[in-house]
């Protein structure tokens, strides 16, 4: 593929993506920030089993644009999951204790 070609193609992505993006402000308002309770309760029911589409396929749809949402609601879906099957690693501590913070205690 040309530079040319690459050009035309990421022109477009960016036009199908300004033609089709969702502008549903209910879904756009629905951030991690101000919505973090909604998100968690949708997150739990689609870790539980639930297919996106029929839970809100509204976001559905807005997360073929927003990658970045998509990305960390899967996340969130997926840490959901390793709890629920009992399946979440141990975690290792990244920070240990000072000699002085543990006699403090």
């Amino acid at each position: 593929m040309t530079d040319q070609q690459r050009i035309l193609q990421n022109l477009q992505i960016i036009i199908d993506f300004l033609a089709n993006a969702p502008e549903n402000p209910e879904i756009i308002a629905m951030d991690c920030n101000d919505h973090c309770e909604n998100m968690a309760c949708l997150a739990e029911r689609v870790a539980q089993g639930a297919p996106l589409e029929e839970v809100l396929p509204a976001l559905q749809n807005y997360h073929r644009y927003w990658r970045d949402c998509r990305e960390e609601f899967l996340a969130l879906v997926s840490v959901l999951k390793a709890e629920i099957t009992e399946t979440m690693p141990e975690l290792p501590s990244r920070c240990k204790p000072t000699p002085s913070s543990s006699s403090e205690s």
